[in-house]
């Protein structure tokens, strides 16, 4: 079958709720601008639902969809709000309340299937029917996806928002989903990283982006950041809390515990990773604050103007020439032949000699970066550290890998990624096989990276000496997908070894 066929049916049934959603409703002139008024509902219904608010019964939605088309400055009267209040609940008349249907395509069958679904439902948890209360909705799982597919483009959660609702998850008792959704959140935290060490980096190179990107400068809200943060760690303790009740009322059941276990793993892992976040933004924010101590004039006013900045910069630049005339008034005084008046001959030298001095300077610096540059030396004890769980691994299976990898402890993955070289040398791995003959040679006369990683191996675990002799080789599998682990994306090879 044509790639472009496999799991087909799957990306219908993700996508149909999306074309379907407003799809059919007779609502007039607010026709085209529908499906955006209930997605904002949806949204809202979402976010009450991770507050414990449930203020999300029928009049509630109805009230909700009020308040979307007013924000969006839309007009609507009484009929076309209840038209799209029970559209969102149901499809047809209110007396059926049935559910949606769709058409997809199984390209398995090859048959034409019919997909049923919703967009909220009753919970369970708010809903009192007994006591003669009203049907409290929340969203389904297909209304939570299309949230999600909005998310990973818009970067829809706050890294509190993404800890609320894995605190709702382990509520419900969801908690292989309340991992995945620590992977949210790692990402989260590792993007918002990467854009304060970005933002860091260009404070101590250029001190006066602080005047361009006011948006960064937190100098004066450092309480409330602060005080964020410590909200974030209650998050992180409640969450914890919540793991260690439930394994204490799950003592006997090994399954449940497996999970909270894994869960409990993931947990800490997205607490240090946050702690560190959390100790770079106060650490930008400090030197924001030395900056504009211990240097107030690079944030003056500058009273002068300057050809390069006003002219070269704001206005050339952004703007351009009209016409040649232009350039040629601008730049004709730079290069007129007319001197009216001709330097000093001691000034002259004068400069010379202080260009020199300041050339000089900057060739030594340059020089001192690129030796500094030079200076980059493989740790080989984590790379050795990283390594030594491949080879015990091969020694009990005769084979490895990387996704077998993402089943060890998350200290173990870690290492992975502290130096460049360990995921080189797993590369290098699918090269021609190679006979182990290192136990007896000396370091300096290997010259094959895998000879050495194997030479310190031995040398630092002398049971991988049984390698010895065996023949190392990989085992590609043409119908296996690429691996992406830890944002990489990699061949799906296994390291295999063979005896005599």
């Amino acid at each position: 079958m044509n790639e472009s066929w496999e799991g087909f049916a799957q990306r219908m049934q993700r996508l149909n709720p999306l074309f379907e959603l407003g799809r059919g409703m007779e609502v007039g002139e607010l026709k085209p601008h529908i499906q955006t008024i209930l997605m904002q509902v949806l949204l809202v219904i979402f976010y009450r639902e991770l507050n414990d608010d449930d203020h999300r019964r029928k009049s509630d939605i109805k009230y909700m969809i009020e308040d979307s088309i007013k924000q969006m400055k839309l007009l609507a009267d009484e009929k076309q709000i209840e038209r799209m209040t029970s559209g969102l609940l149901y499809q047809g008349k209110e007396e059926y309340t049935k559910p949606f249907e769709a058409l997809y395509y199984d390209e398995i069958r090859q048959t034409w299937e019919t997909q049923v679904f919703r967009y909220v439902t009753m919970d369970e948890l708010y809903t009192n029917l007994e006591l003669g209360g009203s049907i409290v909705y929340k969203l389904t799982d297909i209304a939570q996806e299309m949230i999600f597919m909005s998310r990973e483009m818009a970067e829809e959660f706050s890294i509190t928002i993404e800890q609320l609702y894995s605190i709702q998850l382990i509520k419900n008792g969801n908690f292989r989903k309340a991992t995945r959704n620590l992977d949210h959140l790692i990402s989260r935290v590792n993007r918002l990283m990467a854009k304060e060490f970005s933002f860091q980096k260009e404070m101590v190179n250029n001190p006066k982006i602080l005047l361009i990107e006011e948006e960064m400068q937190r100098a004066d809200n450092r309480v409330e950041i602060e005080k964020q943060f410590e909200e974030e760690k209650n998050h992180f303790r409640t969450i914890t809390s919540m793991i260690e009740k439930t394994k204490r009322r799950n003592e006997e059941d090994d399954y449940i515990q497996k999970e909270l276990i894994l869960l409990q793993e993931k947990i800490g892992h997205t607490r240090q990773l946050h702690d560190r976040f959390a100790k770079l933004v106060i650490q930008n924010i400090s030197y924001e604050m030395k900056l504009k101590v211990e240097n107030p004039s690079l944030f003056w006013e500058n009273s002068l103007v300057s050809f390069r900045e006003h002219f070269y910069e704001d206005w050339l630049l952004k703007e351009g020439f009209q016409s040649f005339d232009t350039i040629e008034r601008v730049l004709s005084p730079l290069f007129s032949p007319k001197n009216e008046f001709i330097l000093p001959l001691d000034w002259i030298w004068g400069e010379q000699e202080f260009d020199e001095k300041q050339r000089i300077d900057e060739v030594a610096e340059e020089e001192a970066e690129e030796s500094i540059t030079r200076l980059r030396v493989t740790n080989w004890d984590s790379v050795i550290k990283a390594w030594s769980y491949v080879f015990q691994y091969l020694q009990t299976y005769r084979e490895f890998s990387l996704a077998d990898l993402a089943q060890l402890p998350l200290e173990v993955q870690d290492l992975w990624i502290e130096e460049s070289e360990t995921i080189d040398l797993w590369m290098m791995f699918d090269k021609k096989p190679l006979k182990v003959q290192v136990l007896h040679r000396k370091e300096e006369t290997l010259s094959d990276e895998r000879e050495i990683l194997l030479h310190k191996l031995m040398k630092e675990y002398p049971q991988f000496e049984m390698f010895e002799g065996l023949k190392i080789f990989t085992r590609f599998d043409y119908r296996a997908e690429p691996l992406l682990w830890q944002r990489m994306k990699l061949t799906p090879f296994k390291i295999c070894v063979q005896g005599e």
